[in-house]
């Protein structure tokens, strides 16, 4: 710490603080156009302009300057004042003063410091500018006339989101913020750019001429779309969800929010929403009163025994899971299960076994504190873009090196120094084992691994994991193997990561004890900057393993989906999810959903599944209720409603609590209630409140009790003639949810079939072609998109769509081999 004065004000301040860090950690407020806390200093508006004792008065940045101890300061005499109104007054020279007609107005920092400095009147003319402004990006709209050349925008989309689509061009007077080529804006529309602006220079065009921003009412929340955590505010009016506001001191992600975060919220109150019960009647679903729909469900569910089976989202709180598990108990059925029953297995079968608990042993505050990350499939970016923030971070700017392991490239393999490896698809097990096998042969191994329980019979089943032989599976050079297990066990601190969901079935229990193999041998657990991150999809997907929402004393989910087609489960109760689009086979769930004898489904939206249902109650979102998530790393956040419920809708735990009181047992009273049983209940909950939490969330600590396990892999046997298709998240969805978001629908409406150059040239496919897609259950039409980033004979589509479902031809295989036609 250093020791200076501000202001005739005695503070202290790190040392490695610039003077406006220092003020505005003691309290001082300088103001600033071009700074944000994430980013680094830029000096561009000269607003900040401060006098320096030691340097003769003379007026400087305080955004770019650093402190040093017994520095003199001040920040507001007569002469930085009069700079600063020059700056407005050149600032204001060519803007544009139409504040009444720009949404910005209230919430424009260029406005609210001409207001504070009185500038109202300018020493100086110029002809204003007149460029032509960009309407045409369905959600960010660009009026470069607006543009006080901050250079937040370039430098975020730089700095963090490392794509780069904005920069400075020409110079001088001329200077303006642009695109390459002077083209219109086309990138990852994650908003970053609009949230950091000062002016009214980039807007979010869904939320255009919505209200102004001091009509709004900010509500706190948690993203409920993927499972990394990030904190939210909404902007509130007549109880609608109108936009998110930027708020830079918020989470660890400081206010960074992806397309889906950003742009995603209007499912909340989408016309499309459900808003009262529906009945089946005449095979017709009719409009009901919830007394009728209750009694009617309940009525099945009442002595139904292990003949009712439960299916639920991970996008339920946690106060929810542990209801509706404690609903399906109470009717005698021990048959629950979420997210298709195979995708949370990396957790509940593999992390179980390798290190004795169900959680993943480090935090995405690891990213940036590690040495090396190890990068399970490219689609950790797709699949969570603010932990890829994170990762662009920590290489960019911290020097991490990263290497990525996966079946084509992405986003990350273009961070600089990344070194991709393409592997064969399916064969990714093989290749850590054979990681594995070099840290053992070559002595890298931590000279604690051999009294580690499992060690002798590893090293007994890695024998023919050699490089050479894995090589020749995953079309990988056996160097290339070698050099990413020296470069893993060398590394002082190493975390992997990879992602786990339903579109993910090959990163199960065998992928999750592998890659921790990798961490047990090398003692890479237990330590900051090191452990291994398994990227859960959904919101909440961490919390229904803690509430332990899976299947251990019942049937799991394809258990249940093949007792409905047997006839042995006769009652299904789906909460959330929307297993016709999102689980495999579409062919086998419909048929086993028709031959259930009764089925019912809460959701906000009369979804594929829901239209089947003999019942369908409408359900809240997030911002309708109060509860708990528990993101990727188990972080254990409280969320509040934000506006009243929609029609007549009810949160799942209502609805659950009230169906438990109509068979006979006691409903808890409120969700807190079920936190505190939560808490005195499960492992690293304890002495965890809803005050506890507050708005930051608590983590929940993971005890780590280290087994070494032989990982199964099974040979790729590729079929001949057809391609491998492989499943996944695109960037701008999450799971099926987000089909009810306008802005995610905006940028990607519809499925796709992305092929590499050389199998399009040699297919003669050129993009946007319809080509059918057959495989050994069915067949889907969907577009080609031609892309460098793949393989030849892999194939990769999303799985999001109620429209073409890829379901119709995806088997739930790591692999699904298919053929194409126009």
């Amino acid at each position: 710490m250093v020791n200076l004065t501000i202001d005739d004000k005695q503070v202290t301040a790190p040392k490695n603080a610039t003077i406006y860090d220092a003020a505005k950690l003691n309290g001082i407020k300088i103001p600033i156009l071009c700074h944000d806390k994430k980013l680094k200093p830029f000096g561009a508006c000269r607003m900040c302009l401060v006098e320096v004792e030691q340097m003769k008065g003379r007026q400087i940045p305080a955004c770019t300057t650093p402190v040093t101890d017994g520095m003199i300061i001040r920040t507001s005499t007569p002469d930085i004042v009069k700079a600063r109104k020059m700056v407005l007054e050149l600032l204001l020279l060519n803007h544009p003063i139409d504040c009444p007609v720009c949404d910005k107005g209230g919430d424009c920092d260029l406005q609210n410091l001409t207001y504070e400095y009185q500038v109202n009147a300018n020493r100086f003319t110029d002809e204003k500018f007149h460029h032509e402004i960009d309407y045409n990006n369905p959600l960010i709209e660009r009026d470069m006339n607006r543009c006080v050349l901050c250079g937040k925008c370039a430098r975020i989309c730089d700095e963090i989101v490392s794509f780069g689509a904005l920069t400075f061009i020409s110079r001088g007077i001329e200077t303006k913020i642009g695109c390459e080529f002077e083209d219109a804006l086309n990138c990852e529309f994650c908003g970053s750019c609009v949230s950091v602006c000062p002016v009214g220079s980039l807007l979010a065009r869904p939320f255009k001429f919505k209200s102004r921003f001091w009509a709004l009412t900010n509500k706190k929340s948690v993203c409920s779309y993927c499972g990394t955590g990030c904190n939210l505010t909404l902007g509130v009016k007549d109880d609608k969800v109108l936009t998110t506001i930027y708020d830079e001191n918020q989470g660890f992600h400081k206010g960074q929010l992806c397309c889906r975060g950003r742009f995603g919220y209007q499912f909340i109150n989408s016309d499309k929403r459900l808003t009262t019960p529906l009945v089946r009647k005449n095979n017709v679903l009719t409009e009901a009163s919830w007394d009728e729909a209750l009694d009617l469900v309940a009525s099945h569910l009442k002595g139904a025994g292990a003949s009712a089976g439960a299916l639920a989202t991970p996008r339920l709180t946690n106060e929810e899971l542990v209801l509706f598990k404690k609903l399906m108990e109470t009717a005698g059925s021990a048959n629950h299960d979420h997210s298709a029953g195979y995708a949370h297995a990396a957790l509940t079968e593999g992390f179980a076994r390798s290190f004795g608990t169900t959680a993943s042993p480090a935090t995405i505050l690891d990213i940036q504190k590690s040495d090396l990350l190890l990068v399970i499939k490219t689609d950790t970016y797709e699949t969570h873009p603010v932990v890829g923030f994170e990762i662009n971070m920590a290489v960019k700017n911290k020097g991490v090196k990263l290497n990525i392991l996966s079946d084509k490239s992405g986003k990350l393999s273009k961070l600089p120094d990344a070194t991709t490896l393409i592997h064969t698809p399916g064969s990714e097990i093989a290749v850590l084992n054979a990681i594995a096998k070099v840290i053992l042969d070559e002595k890298l191994a931590d000279g604690s691994a051999a009294s580690i329980p499992g060690y002798a019979e590893l090293e007994k089943a890695l024998a023919g994991f050699t490089p050479d032989a894995v090589a020749g599976q995953s079309g990988l050079k056996a160097t290339d193997i070698k050099q990413l297990a020296s470069d893993y066990a060398k590394a002082a601190k190493a975390l992997i990561l990879f992602p786990a969901g339903n579109a993910y079935p090959g990163h199960n229990a065998d992928l999750a004890s592998a890659a921790a193999n990798l961490a047990i041998l090398t003692n890479k657990l237990g330590k900051e900057g090191c452990g291994i991150l398994c990227m859960a999809e959904k919101n909440n997907s961490q919390g229904a393993v803690d509430m332990g929402f899976y299947a251990t004393n019942g049937l799991n989910a394809s258990q249940i989906i093949d007792g409905c087609a047997n006839g042995s489960i006769k009652t299904l109760f789906i909460a959330g999810e929307n297993p016709v689009v999102s689980y495999p086979d579409q062919a086998r769930i419909k048929g086993a959903l028709d031959k259930a004898d009764f089925l019912v489904v809460s959701d906000l939206f009369l979804t594929e599944t829901a239209a089947m249902a003999d019942v369908v109650l409408p359900a809240c979102s997030f911002a309708e209720k109060e509860g708990t998530f528990t993101s990727v790393d188990r972080r254990v956040q409280h969320i509040k409603p934000a506006i009243r419920k929609i029609g007549q809708s009810r949160s799942d735990f209502d609805i659950f609590g009230a169906l438990i009181a109509k068979l006979g047992g006691q409903a808890p009273v409120a969700p807190s209630a079920v936190f505190d049983e939560i808490a005195a209940a499960t492992q690293g909950y304890a002495g965890m409140s809803y005050a506890a939490l507050g708005e930051e969330g608590v983590f929940a600590p993971v005890a780590v009790k280290p087994v070494l396990v032989a990982p199964k892999a099974g040979a790729v046997t590729p079929e001949p003639g057809k391609l491998a298709l492989v499943t996944g998240s695109v960037l701008y969805h999450n799971g099926t949810l987000s089909q009810f978001g306008e802005g995610p629908m905006y940028v990607c409406p519809e499925g796709y079939i992305e092929l590499s150059r050389s199998d399009a040239a040699r297919l003669k496919i050129e993009n946007d072609d319809l080509l059918n897609i057959t495989s050994a259950i069915g067949s889907v039409k969907l577009k080609a998109r031609v892309s460098p980033r793949m393989p030849e004979g892999v194939l990769f589509t999303p799985y999001h769509f109620g429209a073409a479902e890829i379901n119709q031809v995806w088997t739930g295989a790591p692999i699904t081999w298919v053929t194409l036609a126009k």
